[in-house]
């Protein structure tokens, strides 16, 4: 019979009084494999017997969950079962140990794992950013002229940071937080673009400040930058300054130690 390990004996003889006992369960090869895409987080737990050892939330994305089970009867001394849910439903099944021997994964083993975690992530958390990176191409298109700006697609480069290339010298960086919501865009200019692509820089910093408050006009932007210090003369000298209009946050830091210049918008 099953083994079901029980969550502390305080614990357990207090569920007890109440007529119910949060038990945990261990997982055995004959469960593991009935577990099916799809299935939902209820479907595993009756499938196994119980709870299991860790329910885990993704700190960037709620929408993705994690349960952890032990082994039981696995091929291994010691074995696991992980699964991870993508809004509600049964998305990855991974076992270490309990029905297949482990054996050291390759380099390229591992970097597949790592991309497949990191594109489960990508497609669960694109919607607030699809759309502003859509506001910001149609912005952008319409007043870079016969600029070198050339828009490539969003990458994502950490789990809540995504970049977009304007040019090799000049990237845009959006933030999101855990619910998938815009709080912090940049745009970071090397000193070489800053020398040689004057108009770039300034079509770039603007279509920030338009893709952020769409009631600024022309003029409205121009007075921003110029603010915040900004001089498009292709000289870079270290000089940092805020200034908050229509509950955005505009910071223009400028660092010659760091080669670069950064056009924050955060939005409150």
């Amino acid at each position: 019979m099953k083994k079901l390990i029980y969550i502390g004996a305080i614990s357990a003889l207090l569920l007890t009084a109440c007529g119910s006992e949060e038990k945990t369960a261990t997982i055995t090869p004959d469960e593991f494999k009935k577990l099916e895409n799809g299935m939902s987080p209820d479907e595993v737990k009756e499938i196994v017997g119980g709870e299991a050892k860790v329910e885990e939330e993704n700190q960037f994305n709620d929408l993705l969950v994690t349960l952890r089970f032990e082994g039981e009867n696995g091929v291994e001394k010691e074995s696991s079962a992980e699964l991870l849910f993508n809004d509600g439903k049964l998305d990855v099944i991974m076992e270490d140990g309990l029905i297949t021997k482990r054996k050291e994964l390759t380099k390229e083993e591992k970097e597949r794992i790592a991309e497949n975690t990191a594109n489960l992530m990508y497609k669960s958390s694109t919607g607030a950013v699809d759309e502003y990176v859509s506001t910001l191409k149609q912005i952008i298109n319409n007043i870079k002229g016969n600029s070198i700006i050339n828009m490539k697609d969003k990458e994502l480069i950490e789990a809540n940071r995504y970049s977009i290339e304007l040019t090799s010298d000049i990237i845009v960086f959006i933030d999101v937080n855990k619910e998938d919501s815009i709080e912090v865009i940049r745009v970071a200019v090397t000193s070489n673009a800053l020398a040689t692509q004057n108009k770039e820089v300034e079509i770039a910093f603007k279509g920030l400040l338009q893709s952020v408050d769409k009631t600024l006009s022309v003029p409205q932007q121009s007075a921003i930058l110029e603010e915040l210090g900004f001089k498009n003369n292709g000289k870079l000298v270290d000089h940092t300054k805020a200034y908050t209009l229509n509950n955005v946050t505009y910071t223009y830091h400028s660092s010659i130690e760091n080669d670069s210049v950064i056009l924050q918008a955060k939005l409150k």
